[in-house]
């Protein structure tokens, strides 16, 4: 069980600044819908929902860069790794309750990778509680 412990508190840093990358990417449908949509969803744009796909796109872009502050910020970890994880089951549940719509085709990557952020959080949270683990906790010398 120890080692599970270190693996998650060895590995967050890197792995919620890798996922949290890719996650701030959506953010390219907050500038540019028109171009993300036929090109990244596959989906063809319309006009009329502009500003619900610029609203979704800055939300999960600045999500992405939650995360990797997360990454970044011990002290942060546990707040914004539970609202990623929610957010991105919740996505990974929207994606496979419309599996057999062709709406569905161009959200496969991002399910592959919100599918890996909730089981590493759960991992993470099963194996090292809801607090920081000693051995990521800023050395308190003075």
């Amino acid at each position: 069980m120890q080692s599970l412990e270190r693996f998650f508190a060895r590995s967050f840093r890197p792995f919620f600044l890798l996922t949290g990358a890719g996650t701030s990417l959506v953010g390219i449908y907050a500038f540019f819908p028109s171009w993300a949509m036929p090109n990244a969803a596959k989906l063809p744009y319309q006009e009329d929902y502009t500003i619900i796909i610029q609203h979704w796109g800055i939300m999960v872009g600045l999500m992405g860069l939650a995360m990797m502050a997360a990454g970044m910020v011990p002290r942060w970890r546990v707040p914004i790794a539970l609202y990623s994880g929610f957010e991105k089951a919740f996505m990974v549940w929207l994606v496979l309750s419309n599996a057999g719509q062709p709406y569905a085709a161009g959200f496969w990557i991002p399910f592959a990778l919100d599918s890996t952020v909730v089981a590493y959080t759960i991992g993470y949270f099963a194996f090292c509680g809801f607090g920081v683990p000693p051995s990521d906790q800023p050395d308190r010398r003075e």
